[in-house]
């Protein structure tokens, strides 16, 4: 996850939190063969290898406010497989706004078996990320959907 704070990267997941991660996978329609765990230097999709590395950080913050920080990790996984795995070979650079942006917003309308406060938070991140990059931007009929509830 590029910006904001999360549990810290070099934190290794535990065989317990390893487990709950693939049921989670599972859950949301993603490939356990693409997951690697506790390598690499964070979570995030590798695009040499097709892979996805689970660290720490793919657990959220306790403490900072910001949407990256606070996705849980179901979004943080549905983030980086079917918003960067599968838009990959993106035309922005990696950790460009613009790639992160479509992978929250991809994210929240691709991933199946998301609930509703999920999408509604990888939406708020996908439009966190233009705030963040000085992009002003008014939120579409979809993301009022999935953030606010309303069309």
């Amino acid at each position: 996850m590029a910006n904001g704070s999360r549990r810290g990267a070099l934190t290794h997941v535990s065989e317990d939190e390893e487990k709950q991660i693939r049921q989670w996978a599972d859950q949301l329609v993603i490939p356990q063969s693409v997951l690697r765990f506790n390598t690499g230097s964070f979570t995030g999709f590798v695009d040499v290898r097709n892979v996805i590395n689970i660290r720490g950080d793919v657990f959220p913050s306790q403490y900072a406010q910001n949407p990256d920080s606070i996705l849980n990790a179901r979004c943080a996984l549905a983030h980086e497989y079917y918003g960067h795995m599968k838009h990959h070979p993106s035309k922005f650079p990696i950790g460009d706004w613009r790639d992160e942006f479509r992978a929250s917003y991809r994210a929240a309308i691709d991933t199946p078996n998301l609930t509703s406060q999920e999408r509604g938070m990888l939406m708020l991140d996908a439009f966190d990320r233009t705030k963040e990059a000085g992009i002003p931007v008014k939120l579409n009929a979809i993301a009022r959907r999935y953030i606010y509830g309303i069309e």
